[in-house]
């Protein structure tokens, strides 16, 4: 079952469905695996493995003619002037390439992800936050390792500090997903952006397996919609995009491919609902 569910490589089902799987998996984030292979994937002996990676993925490099990387993480984090974005004031946007699933929020604060109970603490680590998006809605978008790793910001507005909290890089594959708390055990980054339209937004970056660096770009800044907010650093990673109670209405094709907790497939900048 898990390994054709889609979105899962044949050795990540090995490493969450058996026992032995696991302690190498524990093992692997134990002896710091991930930080070995961030710091070799962005050396320049890293190079030989884009063009079999571009190949496999059959990812589009039209506007990147010409340009030489310095290493897989170099490639892994260009940068795509050609990304375009629904502009419109009172549309909401995807902030990134991901596969999207969208999950309510219960008066006390949980919510489920492929058969985990979250909470709100859980992700921020403080209960601040529970009563103020009680009812709300959680848009969790699963960028895989082909999807492009830079995001942006989904209206216009301000925001203050980013919040760091340590942990570890679990993948985000869906079995991943099914056989750890992911979203609350890996690295993250989190800050409220106080938006002109969906009012206080919270955004949670999660890392995941080989994905040493959240980069965001700004504190106490203004941003525009569309704007770069950040990037990731290898391979697949999560944005959480938390919203109050009756704060957006998402588009009906957006809700019937999501039904039941299933994921739908989003692009950078791409609307996927409006403000009520």
């Amino acid at each position: 079952m898990f390994g054709n569910e889609p979105g899962n490589d044949k050795s990540v089902v090995f490493l969450c469905k058996s026992s032995f799987g696991r302690f190498l998996y524990n093992l692997m984030l134990f002896l710091q695996i991930p930080k070995i292979m961030g710091f070799f994937l962005r050396t320049p002996f890293s190079r030989f493995m884009i063009k079999s990676f571009i190949k496999k993925n059959q990812i589009n490099m039209a506007a990147f003619e010409g340009r030489k990387f310095k290493s897989f993480n170099d490639f892994f984090t260009r940068k795509d002037f050609s990304r375009k974005v629904d502009c419109a004031p009172k549309n909401l946007i995807s902030p990134c390439d991901s596969a999207l699933s969208v999950f309510t929020i219960e008066e006390n604060s949980t919510f489920m992800i492929k058969g985990f109970n979250y909470t709100l603490s859980d992700f921020f680590g403080s209960d601040e936050f529970d009563s103020v998006f009680a009812g709300g809605t959680a848009l969790v978008f699963r960028l895989a390792a082909t999807d492009y790793h830079r995001y942006c910001y989904i209206d216009s507005g301000t925001l203050e500090k980013n919040h760091f909290l340590k942990g570890k890089l679990y993948s985000v594959q869906p079995v991943c997903c099914r056989t750890f708390k992911v979203y609350t055990k890996n690295r993250r980054s989190w800050t409220v952006l106080h938006t002109e339209n969906f009012g206080d937004v919270a955004q949670v970056e999660i890392g995941a397996f080989s994905v040493g660096g959240i980069k965001n770009l700004h504190e106490n800044y203004s941003f525009k919609k569309g704007e770069e907010k950040g990037y990731f650093d290898l391979h697949g990673s999560t944005i959480v995009l938390v919203f109050k109670k009756d704060a957006i209405s998402l588009d009906k094709d957006i809700l019937e491919k999501t039904f039941g907790g299933k994921e739908t497939k989003v692009s950078y900048g791409q609307k996927i609902g409006s403000k009520i």
